[in-house]
């Protein structure tokens, strides 16, 4: 038999993107190349995190079906956790949840009348973007009344640290100058683990490869950015000075509807404390407006607290009830005419908010790793997470050696950037 057709088609956060780029890079370990449409194989890495994200995983099935009529169809990721029959009329050859990435492995194979031995692919996972997501754990058992995760990815389960440094050298060595942690719940790395060794000894040991370029640490919990994590971010320039804290509300109330495990008094300490050691750090935050029981007395309350701590970026999510939390049966469920109002209004904010934030570092040199070369633009992301696009002559770039550029980090003045 030649070479196996397959296109995998990803939905949810950089956790299930990374979970298909390891399943891409061990089916491209023996015969199976891929392609955009007319595949042999067709994967489907669903997320369930809200009502809309499964409505979406429903559509992706049908394209994939569409596209790749005589494929053996895999549906995999977070929604079979919860609801293996969800796609039965579109008869699954493989119905797979998260993790076990070996037993999904075997199970492709035997549907190719194969018998390949699994390896460990513990190297570096096929990446297409310029910067390298390099996942540490997975599970999460905060269990947030509005989140599905607990249910989907399970218990904590922190990758074993000679793993990661061997993947983190790799990127490094193939010329990946950025490398991005990401996990369910990135700052308990290591809690479920005998060996006492943490994020702040994974960052440590990371930031002694030779040739790292930067570091850069995705969402990570408020009450897990502890004061040894603040001193070693302060201390080396390497590590992005950038945080993306969850908030999710601004009232108390909400908060504690919520489950979150802090109020707005504990937040507000805690970035008084990160600033006072990082005054310039760019943080970044989730909000979710029109949870049940949102008055408008509560969501002045978060517009003023965001407007009080002034994030460099807001990313807004209007409620989505899923039906298997807890925040689904609520009472005083606030109507989508209300949740699209409010979403508006902080979207807008936050776009005031990211240009205040931005305006700090006018004439001020900024370190970019470049994202795309087009007509001799080059766009890019700076340390402090926004983004830049300038002409290659500003940078001093020869535009001739563009494809060499990609992933790469170039310095440039912020006057400079386009509007």
């Amino acid at each position: 038999m030649g070479k196996i057709k397959f296109k995998i088609y990803t939905l949810g956060c950089k956790v299930n993107q990374y979970d298909s780029r390891s399943l891409q890079k061990a089916l491209f370990q023996t015969d199976f190349v891929e392609v955009e449409k007319n595949a042999d194989l067709a994967v489907v890495n669903t997320c369930a995190v809200t009502g809309s994200a499964i409505r979406k995983d429903r559509r992706m099935v049908k394209k994939a079906k569409k596209e790749n009529p005589k494929a053996k169809l895999v549906v995999m990721g977070c929604l079979p956790e919860i609801r293996r029959g969800e796609f039965d009329n579109f008869s699954p050859d493989i119905v797979h949840g998260t993790g076990r990435q070996a037993e999904l492995w075997q199970k492709i194979q035997a549907l190719f009348n194969k018998s390949v031995i699994f390896k460990d692919f513990s190297g570096i996972v096929s990446e297409d973007r310029a910067r390298y997501f390099l996942k540490i754990q997975d599970g999460c058992e905060q269990f947030c009344s509005y989140c599905i995760i607990p249910y989907t990815r399970g218990k904590l389960k922190s990758r074993v640290r000679k793993e990661i440094l061997a993947e983190a050298q790799e990127a490094v060595r193939v010329g990946f100058s950025e490398i991005v942690l990401t996990g369910i719940h990135l700052g308990l790395y290591g809690v479920d683990r005998k060996e006492k060794y943490d994020l702040v000894d994974l960052l440590t040991e990371i930031l002694k490869i030779k040739g790292l370029g930067r570091i850069r640490l995705s969402s990570i919990e408020v009450t897990e950015v502890r004061s040894d994590l603040i001193e070693l971010m302060k201390n080396n320039s390497r590590i992005c000075p950038h945080l993306h804290i969850p908030l999710q509300a601004g009232s108390d109330k909400i908060l504690k509807a919520m489950n979150r495990p802090y109020d707005t008094k504990y937040f507000e300490e805690k970035v008084k404390e990160i600033r006072k050691e990082i005054p310039k750090i760019a943080l970044s935050t989730d909000v979710i407006v029109g949870f049940p029981g949102e008055g408008k007395e509560d969501f002045r309350q978060t517009c003023d607290l965001i407007q009080k701590i002034g994030f460099s970026r807001l990313h807004v999510f209007p409620f989505s009830a899923h039906p298997e939390t807890p925040a689904y049966k609520l009472k005083s469920q606030v109507s989508e005419l209300e949740k699209a109002k409010r979403a508006d209004k902080l979207r807008k904010l936050g776009r005031e908010l990211e240009g205040q934030y931005k305006n700090k570092f006018k004439n001020k040199e900024l370190e970019v790793v470049v994202e795309n070369c087009k007509k001799n633009t080059i766009k890019g992301k700076s340390q402090y997470y926004f983004d830049l696009t300038f002409k290659a002559e500003e940078a001093g770039v020869i535009f001739s050696q563009k494809n060499r550029l990609i992933g790469k980090i170039i310095r440039i003045k912020e006057k400079n950037m386009l509007k």
